[in-house]
């Protein structure tokens, strides 16, 4: 026992307890260097484990204990609840910005910082320590630094997704599948990387750090009503996802969520804001616009007087998008030069009209038989041949696949600069544009949301602020239906007195995506529609018969584009790889292409004979001549095959440029396809794309036409390979508009439909982000390409039993196949002498009625 009674005699003599004098030597600061007081402070945590253990004031100590620690706890919590700590949204002003500077690891970083304590704590409960040791040991491999860069490409490629979840990536492979064994490799490469992320993840601790955050945002929260970031950021993205109600309400009392009135309050900003950003793009004049109708059903209940049984709303919707490639306000400044010598002018000036031109006019110009490589062909010979063989080295025996990396992309004719272009979506209308009043209302209404109103009728106090648009042009894209409806309403408005409401200022553009769904049913109409054709066993429609067994009734009446689209990708490489089976024969004496194979040519000579394949099993010039044989010598089911093979081409070659960005290409495509539409009865079609090429290539100047041929095609994304149709990224926004947003169930409305038409990228950014912070897996919901090896071998198996490119001089035809091609001059040359045409009822797309979910993925396949 140590001799404590002198310690506490001579703390009696100087009146002084023990618990006094330990606060003394605390509290003094002369003693504050004294060894004693050093020595209790090293040994505070033995004092503080003494007074746990000693059994009369255990309970005391530790209650005050607690109390001291709750409120470090809570000091640094209600510091970062503080409006000073930006975790503050307000619905009332919130903005995109917000939305897309929130990120959960820097509020990660924030808490951890501002309430270390807080942090530690919740580290402890939630056993991060023993999991952050072994996240050391994966970080010193090195597997976390390799898969950051991975997975932040991956996430950016879900951001630019088009169709939400429906396709990966945009591909950019036009339809056509890429070899089973590279993708088969991709995917192995992709499920190891996974399988590396997911113990990466679970050993460096993420899940427990995004844990910690949500905990923290909780209990802030609930200390401070306003500190609501996340709360706010998890209650758009459950509106976005359409959640119900009661979901949201749910989260919203455990804190998770804010309050379905706060998002309300919340879109309402984001769509002001979308407003205003609509409102500097247009007022720039450096503004394009799309537009086009879509139908909403709504079905009540019980109809009432309000409320009638007609449920079917027809809605327009429209984007805006900015003018780049050099585009400035002098090109556009052509109004009233255009209109001098426009035909819709009364008092037009004929010396200084443009001479009339026709379609051949059209084909000096876009189609030069010229070379763009030393190679002595012309641009679609070139390209025909590159097709060729691209499926040999992609889909033909093993030995060719070692060539598919050293096969150049055809030389761009006129390439557009590869610049990502951003796509504003405008205010939804409650407008049936159906009618070409409607198409007037649509196209003021939407002006007015990019603040371009008549001159006329403007305020003396805003003609600052609003362009005079009396001097300028502006660019409208849309499909054959509205810029039939837009000649008409200018046809009918040329008299008036003004500029605005003679509707001069309008330069219609038409849609290439619908043009590109004309050329799809053309094929149809050509190779399958009639019966006759379907009979001989070297038809498109056997084909059919291996490629969709069960489909064939639906193709010979009403296949849709995707079906078509997806079956000129297939049954042309299988009739491609034919055609080299039966070159090699002839040429070489190779009994199949794997024999043909084990003489292992080079590069060189496969390039060689992909020309003559081209000119041999492509119809060309020579086709006529071919035709006027006597019949015996004739084999009719071969010069079938000629055609079909040109126009799968022609649609491939199409097809490509479109995704390419090769304007040069598609204008020169275009040409070829008009004799085809005039032909199979799609007038309007061969009409309107003449009109359209003749306008920009002769009548409008230099500068306009520029703006116009570089902005027919745009890239979201601003990738290689990802150009897209304007006219299909409005169906895009379409389906997104009626499909995903606008509420749900009672609260789906046409009024709520507007309100968030213009947030739908707002929409998309945001599930991107939640889906990045959160680690989402299964983002898509898109299958694994089918293997089409054992159908495209039974296909090549019947084709070499009864091969179409095999000669037999007299072999009969059920059906002869017109040159579509020879048949639309003819009939343009007689409409150009005077000739009355008979238009049928071909214009249509009855068999590929486009537009929907199915036609628009595929273009992204």
């Amino acid at each position: 026992m140590l001799p404590l009674h002198i310690v506490f005699e001579a703390l009696d003599q100087c009146q002084m307890s023990v618990a006094g004098l330990i606060m003394t030597l605390l509290t003094c600061p002369q003693y504050e260097n004294h060894p004693f007081v050093v020595e209790l402070v090293e040994r505070c945590g033995e004092v503080f484990n003494a007074f746990l253990c000693h059994s009369a004031g255990q309970h005391k100590f530790a209650a005050h204990s607690f109390r001291m620690v709750e409120n470090t706890y809570l000091q640094e919590l209600c510091s970062l609840a503080s409006d000073d700590n930006g975790q503050h949204f307000r619905a009332s002003s919130a903005s995109t910005k917000q939305l897309e500077e929130f990120s959960l690891q820097q509020m990660a970083q924030k808490i951890e910082e501002g309430a270390p304590k807080w942090w530690s704590l919740l580290g402890s409960l939630l056993d991060q320590n023993a999991s952050g040791e072994l996240g050391g040991e994966k970080d010193k491999e090195g597997g976390e630094s390799e898969l950051e860069g991975v997975f932040e490409t991956f996430w950016d490629d879900v951001d630019e997704i088009d169709l939400e979840g429906m396709i990966n990536e945009l591909t950019g492979e036009w339809g056509l599948r890429p070899p089973v064994k590279d993708m088969r490799a991709k995917r192995r490469s992709a499920m190891g990387l996974m399988v590396r992320a997911y113990y990466t993840r679970e050993r460096t601790g993420i899940n427990e750090t995004q844990k910690k955050t949500i905990i923290s945002s909780i209990v802030m929260h609930g200390l401070n009503q306003k500190s609501n970031a996340l709360q706010s950021l998890l209650g758009l993205f459950l509106q976005s996802a359409h959640a119900p109600y009661k979901v949201i309400d749910t989260l919203a009392h455990l804190g998770i969520s804010v309050s379905t009135d706060t998002i309300n309050r919340a879109i309402q900003s984001l769509s002001q804001e979308s407003q205003n950003s609509l409102q500097r793009l247009g007022q720039s004049l450096l503004a394009s616009y799309a537009y086009d109708n879509f139908d909403v059903d709504l079905k009540h209940d019980t109809p009432t007087v309000e409320k009638s049984n007609d449920s079917l709303k027809h809605l327009t919707s429209g984007l805006m998008f900015p003018l780049v490639h050099g585009v400035t306000l002098d090109d556009l400044k052509c109004s009233e030069d255009l209109w001098r010598k426009s035909a819709l002018n009364p008092l037009v000036d004929e010396p200084h009209t443009p001479p009339k031109r026709a379609w051949w006019d059209l084909l000096e110009r876009l189609q030069p038989e010229r070379s763009t490589s030393s190679m002595n062909a012309s641009c679609r010979n070139q390209f025909n041949s590159w097709m060729f063989l691209h499926d040999l080295c992609a889909y033909g025996p093993e030995y060719f696949h070692q060539f598919k990396s050293m096969i150049r992309s055809p030389e761009p004719v006129e390439q557009i600069p590869t610049v990502k272009t951003p796509i504003f979506a405008a205010r939804a209308m409650d407008i049936n544009n159906s009618t070409v009043s409607g198409n007037i209302q649509a196209v003021m209404e939407l002006l007015e949301q990019g603040r371009v109103e008549d001159p006329a009728v403007t305020s003396e106090a805003a003609i600052g602020d609003l362009p005079d648009i009396s001097k300028y042009v502006v660019l409208m894209h849309g499909d054959l239906g509205t810029g039939e409806r837009l000649q008409a309403a200018q046809l009918r408005r040329s008299i008036e007195s003004t500029s605005w409401n003679r509707l001069q200022h309008i330069i219609f553009i038409p849609g290439l995506f619908h043009l590109k769904m004309a050329c799809a049913d053309a094929l149809w109409r050509c190779f399958i529609y009639p019966s006759t054709v379907r009979k001989d066993e070297t038809s498109l429609m056997r084909d059919v018969a291996q490629l969709r067994p069960r489909e064939t009734g639906i193709f010979a009446t009403k296949p849709g584009f995707r079906r078509m689209h997806q079956l000129v990708g297939y049954a042309g490489i299988c009739r491609r790889l034919d055609c080299w089976r039966v070159h090699a024969c002839k040429q070489k004496g190779f009994s199949s292409l794997e024999a043909f194979a084990h003489s292992k040519p080079t590069l060189d000579d496969l390039k060689a004979m992909a020309e003559e394949i081209t000119c041999t099993y492509v119809a060309t010039s020579q086709f006529r001549r071919m035709r006027r044989r006597q019949e015996m010598e004739r084999d009719l089911q071969f010069e079938n095959a000629l055609l079909l093979n040109k126009y799968f081409l022609l649609y491939e070659e199409l097809s490509y440029a479109m995704n390419s960005g090769d304007i040069g290409r598609v204008e020169a495509s275009v040409v070829s396809w008009v004799p085809i539409l005039k032909a199979i009865g799609k007038h309007k079609y061969a009409t309107q794309m003449t009109n359209f090429l003749y306008n920009v290539h002769f009548v409008y100047p230099p500068g306009l036409r520029h703006a116009i041929r570089y902005h027919v095609l745009v890239n979201p994304t601003g990738r290689p390979m990802k150009w897209r149709a304007v006219d299909w990224c409005v169906e895009l926004n379409n389906l997104f508009t009626k499909v995903k947003n606008g509420g749900k169930n009672s609260n789906r409305s046409v009024e709520r439909i507007i309100l968030e038409s213009p947030l739908v990228q707002v929409y998309r950014n945001l599930q991107g982000l939640v889906q990045r912070d959160f680690s989402h897996t299964h983002l898509t919901t898109s299958h694994a390409p089918p293997d089409m090896r054992q159908t495209f071998r039974k296909i090549q198996g019947r084709l070499e039993l009864n091969s179409p490119h095999e000669i037999s001089p007299g072999r009969k035809s059920r059906h002869q196949v017109e040159d579509l091609q020879d048949k639309g001059r003819e009939m343009m040359e007689k409409a150009a002498q005077g000739d009355v045409l008979i238009e049928n009822e071909g214009d249509g797309i009855e068999a590929l009625e486009g537009g929907g979910l199915g036609d628009i993925i595929v273009e992204l396949l």
